[in-house]
């Protein structure tokens, strides 16, 4: 298959837990947590939106179409911010 002719574009998005105090938009701690003391759970489903140049993200809108429901699991240290609740504070 010639992906170029295609014009296929991929990327790659790395999440990475960095070793801080604090968690980057709100003062909680970052402690590493096992999945047994989680305490609750929330979930969220994609909505495709559009960015600051006035596109919508064509990926976001196929999972959007599948109605994919993603879990997340909560912590004594989950705030209002992680929950989207709160907007980040600032840096």
């Amino acid at each position: 298959m010639d992906y170029e002719a295609l014009g296929l574009k991929a990327g790659i998005e790395i999440h990475q837990q960095l070793n801080t105090r604090e968690k980057l938009f709100c003062g909680c701690p970052t402690t590493l947590r096992k999945f047994e003391e989680r305490t609750g759970e929330f979930y969220r489903y994609l909505r495709a939106t559009e960015s600051e140049m006035g596109e919508i993200d064509r990926a976001a809108k196929e999972e959007m179409k599948h109605l994919r429901r993603f879990t997340y699991y909560a912590y004594d240290t989950t705030c209002l911010v992680e929950n989207d609740e709160e907007p980040p504070s600032p840096l």
